[in-house]
């Protein structure tokens, strides 16, 4: 888990070049997925104001949708490829009910502060930015509130059905090399961005599987200790550590990097890090763990994500224009890469340090293993002879 989320990292920090710059997010692509979708149908959805902002495209020329695509093929062959893909977590009414509620709140509260935990969290941190600190600071909250849901309502009534369908192991090896050969092979045919995030997804979704990546599970440790084991804390830290680095370091070379801020105001960042949190609660999953696993063959997770594309995003489009008349849009928050790379760094540093601490601190096996080395030097020391 460790290495995998270092793992995802560093190579998103080698991302941002090939990039041109640009932080990881999803969300805006899945809107826009959403927004085909009712299209489709014969909705005018793009004469909305959101997606007059944010247009609607084919997905194989916007990067931020093939990415989503990508996400979802990585989990899936890489699931394959170590024989553990499987139909799973078929859902009863309450769980269904569970997945549905939990997606709406997270694709309503990820695009009403345009972005989720990867573009507001992950990415915001490790670009310096205070949305970063303000999203964080309703996300938290919201969690432990979805989460006080869950266990009052869905947690003693909501249950996957006790059936399953996988593939013969042998089968599944030899379909992993076929899917990941043909997403492979797209890459040389979209355009050169598109293709970097075509490729990104793919490595991102195969970390996120073997890795068992969930932010959700990182937020929860946070909020709620009695469940805390701090290995995804600690894990998370050290992404925000890793990723953060690397953007540092290309300030300090000069290398042309955009470091943007969605233009909101701080109270919307609020108030849809709220509602996401709720998500986050509910759901026990966040939007890029949910695409791993419904590639992995999660029905719930797939459940989530299309209610988080199909349902809590348009809904939130529809009231897009409403919520920036109705909040005020000033002050708008910064990256601190303004004042300089050196401050620029400070705040994703000292940030990501305190959640290793807290990881080892609410580690048992991490606090277990410090106490012993300690003890072993101490004892080292008090038994060593005393020199002539």
């Amino acid at each position: 888990m460790l290495i995998g989320l270092v793992s995802v990292a560093l190579g998103y920090s080698l991302y941002q070049v090939a990039g041109k710059g640009s932080l990881w997010g999803i969300t805006t692509g899945e809107s826009k997925l959403g927004g085909l979708f009712w299209k489709s149908l014969g909705l005018p959805v793009d004469q909305l104001r959101y997606f007059q902002e944010f247009k609607l495209l084919s997905p194989i020329e916007d990067p931020t949708q093939a990415i989503v695509f990508a996400i979802l093929l990585g989990g899936f062959a890489a699931a394959l490829l170590t024989r553990s893909f499987a139909i799973k977590h078929i859902p009863d009414r309450w769980m269904l009910l569970q997945a549905v509620v939990g997606g709406v709140l997270l694709g309503y509260g990820s695009r009403l502060a345009l972005g989720c935990n990867i573009g507001n969290f992950l990415s915001a941190w490790a670009g310096g930015g205070l949305h970063a600190a303000i999203f964080t600071a309703a996300l938290l909250p919201g969690t432990y509130l979805g989460l006080r849901v869950t266990e009052k309502v869905f947690m003693t009534r909501a249950a996957p059905k006790k059936v399953s369908f996988t593939i013969p192991p042998v089968i599944q090896r030899w379909i992993g090399v076929g899917v990941a050969l043909a997403a492979l092979a797209v890459i040389p045919l979209l355009q050169p961005v598109v293709a970097v995030w075509w490729a990104a997804g793919i490595a991102f979704g195969v970390l996120g599987w073997v890795s068992s990546i969930c932010f959700a599970s990182c937020y929860r440790d946070m909020v709620a200790p009695r469940y805390a084991s701090g290995v995804m804390v600690k894990a998370v830290g050290l992404a925000i550590l890793t990723y953060s680095a690397g953007v540092y370091l290309l300030q300090l070379a000069g290398i042309p990097f955009v470091l943007k801020v969605p233009p909101i105001g701080a109270l919307q960042f609020f108030l849809g890090g709220l509602i996401f949190g709720l998500g986050i609660g509910v759901a026990g999953s966040c939007i890029f763990s949910s695409e791993w696993r419904a590639g992995g063959g999660s029905v719930y997770s797939m459940i989530v994500l299309l209610s988080t594309i199909l349902a809590g995003m348009p809904v939130l489009s529809l009231n897009y224009e409403w919520w920036l008349t109705v909040l005020p849009q000033e002050p708008k928050p910064l990256t601190l890469y303004t004042f300089g790379p050196h401050i620029g760094f400070l705040a994703p540093l000292t940030f990501s340090l305190a959640m290793i601490v807290y990881g080892v601190y609410a580690d048992t096996t991490s606090r277990a293993a410090i106490a012993s080395w300690l003890g072993a030097r101490l004892l080292g020391k008090q038994t060593a002879p005393s020199p002539r």
